[in-house]
């Protein structure tokens, strides 16, 4: 019986190591995928702003979501009102625009984390008129 044991103990510690192998290796390659200094691209977000929201295709207030690194183009027209596209913790500012005029600000989104855009104009943030940059 108590060979029994040992051989069990010899079998599970191995597919215990190999486990631990394996999956020491699948995240030594992810890390590497992610890697921001590799993958930089080029990203372009198209909003509008109108009612007191930004919308991209539908959406109102969506998540721009990046890579660090990556050169971040946003084009940004009004359709209703008076609005400008900001993002402080990138120094980003697009001008500001009455209704049907257009304008983009360009940067490289070079830190991670949740950044918050918003419109600069009057109350037009505290109205709702904001939404979040997050970069990976």
């Amino acid at each position: 019986m108590s060979k029994l044991i040992v051989v069990g103990i010899i079998v599970l510690a191995l597919i215990v190591g190999i486990f631990y192998f394996a999956w020491g290796r699948m995240g030594v390659e992810a890390n590497a995928i992610n890697s921001p200094a590799s993958d930089s691209s080029d990203v372009t977000f198209v909003l509008t702003g109108e009612n007191f929201k930004f919308v991209m295709n539908g959406v109102d207030n969506p998540d721009l979501v990046v890579k660090q690194g990556d050169r971040v183009k946003i084009e940004f027209a009004s359709v209703g009102g008076f609005h400008d596209w900001v993002v402080d913790e990138f120094d980003a500012a697009t001008g500001r625009v009455n209704d049907g005029e257009t304008t983009s600000v360009e940067f490289i989104a070079d830190e991670r984390g949740t950044f918050e855009y918003y419109c600069s104009v009057g109350q037009h943030r505290t109205m709702g008129m904001k939404g979040n940059l997050i970069v990976e």
